[in-house]
């Protein structure tokens, strides 16, 4: 017999209102059981089963598409709203593309699509930057007679937006004037906003009839991502009415800006004020401490994540590692590592990096080569860590072992700053003709930080004779970076060439170099000043 329980949830499963349905299960495998109760009992071919059950499957928080698929690739002939699920479904996936993959399958059986449809299509073109697609299902809207519905409308003008064509979200815009409601406004102000036309995206704010949460976020957003944080401070203290979005969004800006202070301490009156901060605040306070290498908040903080049962997925868990990392505390970061239930490659990139930082490069190996057994594939970030740690813990032969993996089995395209690492690690073991040799053999032009990494193993070597003419060639690539004169200058103080100090001094004078200023950053009691 059916449990009392499963039995229940047959019921609502079968409840008039589709938003109740979606709720009868908490977890897919209750929906299997139902599902084999339903075949059991011969209802398998009844159409109102398969359509509740495909649209669990498909849309519901606890759904599943591979499962929804099986059911509706069994259904003989589906719906129009069998399909709408599953186009929703999938625009909400990574799978954006097999919506449109399913709309021509619509088509080809010769159901007309509705109102319920295209939303969900020009979402997966937004998400795919689809912009010729979504202007062949702008030309579907039309001929369906569909243009008039303004959920359609909103969706198209956002599709436009984030294909970069903002000229047609405005011309589409203005050419419904008569539906178009704050959606629409809220659609164009993100469109500009995102693009980098914050005055543009301001214009069409402050003619707003009326504005919600997400046009002023959308502006706040803007405003943040040109480095304009002051106007956005202000669009942030003016809100009649602020969402967690809000506060987040704020944070971000100033994390993103570099005030990382400012961040951190509107994130602590978010929390004092009672409001639960969502994941992008989080992660934004968590980047702001390692950008401050503020190792006692980054433990408050990470204690509050912990106090509150936030999940601490994949982005979240990336972000501890990170921060940990960089403020040193390496065994806290391979806690937070090896207890992170999930991991892609920015979590190992993260981990690594970490352990190259803090002078643990065979640990840093280790784990590389972890992952090449359970991890997934290494990237060219990847690779530049791994050689970073090789080249600071002194491991040469694992250097250019993993160089050539680098190259041979993956194939990665490299990049001046894996060329930068090779002669880095070539340098500080004193293998100054072999690093000379590799930057001879390259196949791109030396960029003048790979001199001045030569130039620096120079000094440290004592190679005088050799680092004096890199000098005066890396000083000429780069007349008005002061760096690179004091790198001279120093090589010609540790061989007490006083008169050659002298010159480059007068060099540098001549030139009128300007002389970038030194800082520390120091945290007393929670509060991290730099000076």
């Amino acid at each position: 017999m059916f449990s009392g329980k499963l039995a229940r949830k047959l019921a609502l499963l079968y409840h008039p209102s589709l938003s109740q349905s979606l709720t009868a299960f908490s977890k897919i495998a209750e929906l299997k059981q139902v599902h084999a109760h339903i075949i059991i009992s011969g209802l398998a071919h009844n159409i109102f089963s398969n359509i509740r059950l495909i649209a669990f499957a498909a849309i519901s928080d606890f759904g599943d598409l591979n499962y929804a698929t099986t059911l509706f690739e069994h259904v003989e002939h589906p719906t129009l709203f069998m399909y709408n699920s599953m186009i929703r479904g999938f625009s909400q996936s990574t799978r954006p593309l097999e919506s449109i993959k399913l709309y021509n399958r619509l088509l080809h059986a010769q159901i007309s699509p509705d109102k319920f449809t295209f939303p969900f299509l020009f979402r997966s073109c937004s998400i795919s930057s689809l912009l010729v697609t979504g202007q062949q299902l702008h030309a579907h809207v039309s001929k369906f007679g569909i243009d008039s519905d303004v959920f359609v409308l909103n969706n198209m003008i956002s599709m436009y937006c984030s294909c970069g064509e903002l000229s047609n979200a405005s011309q589409l815009f203005e050419e419904n004037r008569s539906i178009v409601d704050v959606v629409s406004w809220t659609a164009l102000v993100t469109g500009y906003s995102n693009s980098g036309h914050v005055d543009t995206a301001r214009q069409f704010f402050d003619n707003m009839p009326f504005r919600n949460s997400v046009s002023w976020n959308a502006m706040i957003a803007g405003y943040a991502q040109r480095g304009m944080i002051d106007e956005a401070r202000r669009m942030f203290d003016d809100m009649p009415e602020r969402s967690v979005a809000s506060w987040s969004t704020m944070i971000s800006g100033f994390s993103q800006c570099g005030m990382c202070n400012e961040a951190l301490e509107l994130f602590r009156e978010m929390v004092g004020l009672g409001i639960r901060p969502n994941e992008p605040a989080l992660v934004s306070a968590v980047s702001a401490c390692a950008q401050l290498r503020a190792l006692e908040q980054g433990v408050w903080l990470h204690g509050y994540i912990e106090e509150q049962r936030f999940e601490v997925n994949v982005t979240l868990g990336t972000a501890l590692v990170d921060m940990y990392g960089k403020c040193g505390s390496i065994e806290k970061a391979l806690q937070v590592f090896n207890e992170m239930p999930e991991k892609n490659v920015l979590s190992w990139n993260s981990m690594i990096a970490g352990l190259a930082l803090n002078g643990c490069g065979k640990q840093a190996l280790t784990l590389f080569w972890r992952m090449q057994v359970v991890g997934p594939a290494p990237n060219d970030i990847t690779f530049l860590n791994v050689l970073s740690g090789c080249s600071h813990s002194g491991l040469v032969d694992e250097g250019r072992h993993v160089f050539h993996f680098m190259t041979q089995e993956y194939k990665i395209e490299l990049q001046p700053e894996h060329y930068g690492c090779m002669v880095d690690l070539f340098g500080r073991a004193g293998l100054i003709k072999e690093a000379l040799d590799f930057v001879t053999d390259m196949p791109v032009q030396p960029h003048p930080a790979l001199w001045g990494a030569l130039v620096g193993a120079c000094r440290i070597h004592g190679n005088v004779e050799l680092g004096e003419e890199l000098g005066k060639h890396l000083i000429e690539l780069e007349p008005h970076h002061s760096g690179r004169y004091a790198l001279l200058s120093n090589i010609f103080a540790v061989a007490k060439r006083w008169d050659d100090v002298a010159m480059v001094s007068k060099l540098f004078k001549e030139r009128r170099v300007l002389k970038n200023p030194g800082n520390s950053v120091v945290e007393i009691r929670s509060q991290v000043a730099t000076n």
